[in-house]
């Protein structure tokens, strides 16, 4: 497999060799801006048809999550899954030329339907043939929508990993005896501002006022809860985590028998500048069916 310079390298051999006339770099910048404003568009859109004027017919991209595409399979699937964004905005760009061979590098800040923001980090590589260019190659990152990276170094360290999963233990224990106690402002405080609950059987409950009044309600209608959380699993990437595990759940409610309930549990956390985690995604889902119904629907 290609390394990046070793990719880019042969790109200007091979683009040396197509015959193109010089070009002026400042009118080229402007135009690789615009083939990236254009791609830009397409999440909130959900139009590909500029995908085929400004891809290549061999692209090859790499998503966020890893999966390796083409541009047929990225026409296919925009046009089956559309993105649903509400804003997709091109932010700073940076291009270098090698010969016909352009890498651009930049930001988008994407707000979806649901209200969520990111942003998307990305390097394209370029090339130019009968004075047009196109994209070749993608690869893509997803990121927060403020904020950069404040660690000593670039990727998450076994010492960064191990100090992360203390902090997330931490927080999980912290939401496991806020949920035993019935403690509101305890629980909401592991919460992100805008997080998101994502329980089964309801609409989603968006934000911690939304969820300071959830909790108010479950706990008025379970003063009694034995609750408990184990991890299976914890992936650290940054100022991002994920935590995955099961949960088991009894409540007596104030009238009525008991109820329980087991199942599993993901979710996503985010290091605040003070250092703690919080959650800021929150799904779970009940390994009885029968239960999901009527949990904290009372």
């Amino acid at each position: 497999m290609k390394t990046l310079p070793q990719l880019v390298l042969a790109l200007a051999i091979a683009g040396c060799g197509r015959g193109d006339s010089g070009f002026d770099p400042e009118q080229a910048r402007e135009q690789i801006r615009e083939i990236e404003h254009s791609w830009a568009q397409v999440a909130v859109s959900g139009n590909p048809a500029v995908v085929e004027q400004i891809f290549s017919d061999d692209f090859l991209g790499v998503s966020p999550d890893g999966a390796r595409y083409t541009k047929q399979a990225f026409i296919d699937d925009t046009k089956a899954h559309p993105l649903g964004f509400t804003a997709n905005d091109l932010n700073d760009i940076d291009v270098r030329f090698f010969g016909n061979v352009a890498i651009a590098q930049g930001d988008e800040t994407f707000t979806t339907k649901a209200g969520d923001k990111g942003r998307f980090v990305w390097t394209d590589v370029l090339v130019r043939h009968n004075e047009k260019w196109q994209i070749v190659a993608a690869q893509d990152a997803i990121a927060p929508a403020e904020g950069t990276a404040t660690g000593g170094s670039l990727f998450t360290s076994p010492e960064q990993a191990s100090e992360a999963r203390s902090g997330i233990d931490t927080t999980r224990n912290a939401y496991v005896e806020a949920w035993r106690s019935g403690s509101v402002d305890e629980i909401a405080e592991l919460y992100t501002e805008n997080a998101f609950v994502l329980y089964p059987n309801q609409p989603a409950i968006s934000g911690r006022t939304a969820i300071v009044d959830y909790f108010k309600g479950f706990f008025g209608e379970f003063p009694k809860n034995e609750f408990e959380l184990a991890s299976s699993e914890i992936v650290v990437m940054g100022s991002w985590a994920f935590d995955r595990g099961t949960y088991r759940w009894k409540g007596t409610p104030r009238k009525g028998p008991a109820v329980e309930d087991n199942g599993k549990y993901l979710v996503v956390l985010l290091r605040g500048d003070d250092g703690k985690w919080r959650v800021a995604r929150d799904m779970d889902n009940s390994d009885r069916p029968a239960t999901q119904a009527t949990r904290g629907t009372g």
